[in-house]
């Protein structure tokens, strides 16, 4: 008889799913990864298929799912976007409920609060489903469903916000910013005066860890970054120094920088890539900030990683 995981992860193949299988791993449990895109050691599973996410946890029986598959790319298109993150989150909780997975950690973002919503934004602000952003309203729409769903019977549910999570292998944060200073592209705007609520990724896995093993977790929405909120301008430089690439100098002011996003947006129908969306833009301009009160007061979580000190952890890698 095989001997059931103690955990499940989806999107293991993904920047947070592969380094929380990882750290599962290392710690000895028995943890089994799948995800759609080939990976050694991982199974493949489409999250959008009702009938296999069924076959998959009914074959497992796992004790615990850290659902970390989703689509985080804002240029990819609404319909495939609801599909991955709010189909799939649909089909990976009914098979949870219907397999009696004991407990079931949802990997949300900041993102499902919306582009900007303003001060110390915790559980109790409102979550946004129309910024027009697929990515971030499909976040909000499937954090709509976990939280529904702790109403009734079925697995502990705990919903994760990950806030703008870093480390080598980002694509957002990291190899995406460094592409384009590399090649000189403006990457600041408004003067890189937006805020960022970065989160070094080992202090991340260290949260969903404890979303996973608390009891106090249960019923739980857990903000995790490291408190400073960043300006972009200091995030970007600090990054340019870590990699030894052109620092940040030229800034574009927002009302262009939207400009040129709406352009690429018509021209992505003739294969041209524009350097940021419209609701990256809006993203990267805001003024907002994130509590992470309840994550450190009810799971005792709390950030080891300040911003200098990731980006020298970050730069050692980078070079090796």
């Amino acid at each position: 008889m095989t001997t059931r995981p103690d955990v499940l992860v989806t999107g293991a193949a993904g920047f947070v799913g592969a380094a929380l299988l990882e750290r599962l791993g290392g710690e000895g449990r028995r943890v089994v990864g799948v995800d759609l895109r080939e990976a050694p050691g991982i199974e493949h599973l489409d999250v959008t298929d009702a009938r296999d996410v069924d076959a998959l946890i009914s074959h497992h029986r796992p004790h615990a799912i850290v659902h970390a598959a989703a689509i985080v790319d804002d240029r990819v298109a609404r319909e495939l976007t609801f599909a991955v993150n709010v189909s799939g989150t649909e089909n990976v909780l009914a098979a949870a409920r219907r397999h009696r997975v004991t407990r079931l950690v949802h990997v949300s973002s900041i993102a499902a609060l919306g582009l900007d919503p303003g001060p110390d934004a915790d559980a109790r602000t409102p979550l946004v489903y129309d910024t027009g952003v697929p990515y971030f309203d499909t976040k909000a729409l499937s954090e709509r469903i976990v939280r529904d769903a702790m109403k009734r019977e079925g697995p502990e549910l705990v919903v994760a916000r990950p806030g703008d999570v870093y480390g080598p292998g980002s694509e957002p944060w990291v190899n995406r910013p460094l592409d384009l200073l590399r090649r000189r592209v403006p990457v600041l705007i408004g003067g890189g005066r937006g805020r960022m609520a970065h989160a070094w990724i080992d202090d991340l896995v260290e949260g969903l860890v404890l979303c996973l093993d608390r009891p106090e977790a249960k019923g739980g929405v857990f903000t995790f970054h490291d408190g400073e909120h960043s300006t972009y301008r200091t995030y970007l430089t600090e990054l340019a120094r870590a990699a030894g690439v052109p620092e940040p100098k030229v800034s574009v002011p927002r009302a262009i920088a939207l400009a040129a996003a709406r352009a690429g947006t018509t021209l992505q129908r003739f294969g041209v890539t524009a350097p940021m969306t419209e609701g990256a833009v809006r993203y990267l301009t805001r003024n907002a900030t994130y509590s992470t009160k309840e994550s450190q007061e009810r799971l005792g979580w709390k950030p080891r990683f300040d911003l200098r000190s990731a980006m020298r952890v970050l730069g050692e890698r980078l070079r090796a």
